[in-house]
């Protein structure tokens, strides 16, 4: 029998925290809000993946359901808001070539593992243990994203260039290595249906 987790704790309330501040950036972007609203936004937003990381290790309240969670609330906040950013702005003709490629650059993970990721989601195979280069990614997508949006309308922060390259290039190598995780988890599960469906027509 599966043991039962307790989902109802402050790390998962967190991750919450996490879409919450996403959807609220996305509603400031399309607003018409200051940029350093949205990038603050952002910011407290991954400033949660932090803290609910820390407080699940150090007081045992870990569970399977919080560690995807966690991954999914990563996703709908970067890329949602990164979206968004690129819409808005696009539309607007604000949005240059120069800043949606960095947009890109930061993206390079989500990019190549995401149809991957789908496929595993329909087949329920659930998500590969997080390997030390996806934390790192994540570290530098939650500072470059920022820097990138006030490039955008202050030149002073131009040097998000260096910081796209830079998470773009370790993006490629954690998507790599997400790929082959999820590729073992999908085959592992896709023989689970197999064996299934045989007991089935066996019985």
């Amino acid at each position: 029998m599966a043991k039962i987790e307790n989902i109802w704790n402050i790390p998962n309330f967190l991750t919450l925290l996490r879409i919450i501040s996403a959807l609220v950036a996305v509603y400031l972007i399309f607003s018409g809000y200051h940029i350093y609203y949205i990038a603050v936004a952002f910011v407290l937003g991954m400033v949660t993946d932090f803290f609910d990381g820390q407080i699940a290790r150090r007081f045992n309240m870990k569970t399977e359901f919080g560690r995807q969670f966690d991954m999914i609330a990563d996703r709908i906040l970067i890329v949602g808001v990164a979206l968004a950013i690129v819409i808005r702005f696009e539309i607007t003709g604000i949005l240059s070539p120069t800043h949606f490629y960095q947009i890109l650059f930061m993206l390079s993970r989500e990019i190549i593992t995401t149809p991957i990721a789908i496929i595993t989601m329909a087949l329920g195979a659930g998500f590969p243990q997080v390997r030390f280069i996806g934390k790192a990614t994540t570290f530098l997508q939650s500072v470059t994203f920022p820097l990138i949006i006030l490039s955008i309308f202050y030149p002073i922060f131009n040097f998000s260039w260096y910081f796209a390259v830079l998470t773009g290039a370790l993006g490629l190598i954690s998507g790599v290595y997400y790929l082959i995780d999820m590729t073992k988890l999908t085959i592992r599960r896709l023989r689970e249906i197999k064996t299934a469906k045989a007991q089935i027509i066996n019985q």
